[in-house]
């Protein structure tokens, strides 16, 4: 099964780097602390957080949940979204359509 959307691909992740940014220790995902973090320049971090967005809508495609830092981010396919969770609290809604 994939992730289904028909929204642009690009603003899809767009809204996933900013709702990911939002759970804390997001980075723990491509095995990086807070030092390792503190020392990529911004647009280091960027591109990272755009691969995570990338690896983590891949990843819904086989598993409806992904753990990501402190939060989980879950794929609500008959309602075509992403929720993202800081605990059990939704932070952010990425619609697909």
């Amino acid at each position: 099964m994939a992730v289904k959307y028909k929204r642009q691909y690009s603003l899809i992740i767009e809204d996933m780097v900013e709702a990911i940014k939002q759970l804390d220790g997001y980075y723990r995902l491509i095995g990086l602390d807070d030092i390792g973090w503190a020392q990529l320049d911004e647009d280091e971090q960027n591109e990272c957080l755009k691969t995570m967005s990338h690896d983590i809508i891949y990843g819904l495609g086989k598993e409806p949940i992904i753990y990501v830092g402190n939060g989980k981010v879950q794929y609500e396919s008959q309602l075509a979204q992403i929720r993202v969770f800081d605990g059990n609290n939704c932070v952010h809604v990425v619609k697909l359509n």
